[in-house]
């Protein structure tokens, strides 16, 4: 039975079902109670119990298969947030295996947003670049680069289906002297869902970057889209913040 207090009784019994999956006892493959079994348990309605499994579903804490039932989903991928980008080592450190399919690599006329960023004239083409990050055969990042096309020549031919940017940076002798980001919640559309493998208005991390090389010039505009139902983020510090 749920305490009757101020916190809404969906609110109560997530955070019951929480500390469960959190603490161990249910552990990731496990199935949940039906409904029913819930309702009758906790004392409360079947519309309670679907509000609370609702928020476990959207934080990632849960898998709801149609016709299976509930299941306590695998524990994120948690990523180093002073290197944000190391994604492949993160993946390694969590046991999986990364991998890296592109989805699309053409040349286009830079999109306006991307001209400014890039300091490009308003008919300046740039390659474009769609790629997921998968761990494990589950797409847990998307990745969208913009390059400047009179920077890299024959970038076509360069075999990014199997190579990094780093890497080929040393093809054109470019190297990154400093870089600019940003992060902000988003909400994925359609597209970027279905890339990622999950469902449109699903929570997301929206990761931008803009590299530079010599002489301040800009030469990439990226855009890194995030899980939020699977991968979370950590900091360790030695100087510790100061608590406010």
């Amino acid at each position: 039975m749920l305490i009757r207090s101020s916190h809404p009784l969906y609110h109560q019994l997530k955070e019951l079902l929480t500390e469960k999956i959190e603490s161990g006892e249910w552990a990731p493959g496990h199935r949940l109670p039906s409904e029913a079994e819930l309702s009758t348990e906790f004392g409360v309605s079947r519309i309670t119990v679907r509000q609370a499994m609702q928020l476990l579903e959207n934080s990632g804490l849960v898998d709801r298969k149609r016709g299976l039932g509930t299941f306590v989903g695998r524990p994120k991928v948690a990523y180093d947030l002073l290197a944000i980008f190391h994604s492949g080592l993160d993946i390694q450190r969590a046991g999986g295996t990364p991998n890296v399919l592109l989805h699309r690599l053409n040349i286009v006329k830079a999109p306006p947003y991307v001209a400014s960023r890039l300091q490009l004239g308003a008919d300046q083409e740039v390659y474009e670049l769609h790629r997921t990050i998968l761990a494990d055969q589950e797409p847990l990042l998307l990745f969208k680069s913009w390059l400047p096309a009179d920077l890299f020549p024959g970038l076509l031919s360069r075999g990014l289906e199997n190579r990094s940017i780093p890497s080929v940076l040393g093809d054109y002798h470019i190297s990154v002297t400093s870089q600019h980001k940003e992060v902000e919640v988003t909400i994925l559309d359609l597209e970027e869902a279905k890339l990622l493998g999950t469902s449109a208005g699903s929570p997301g991390l929206l990761v931008t970057y803009l590299s530079y090389m010599n002489g301040l010039k800009p030469f990439e505009y990226r855009r890194m889209l995030v899980r939020g139902d699977r991968c979370k983020y950590y900091v360790d510090l030695d100087s510790p913040e100061p608590l406010v």
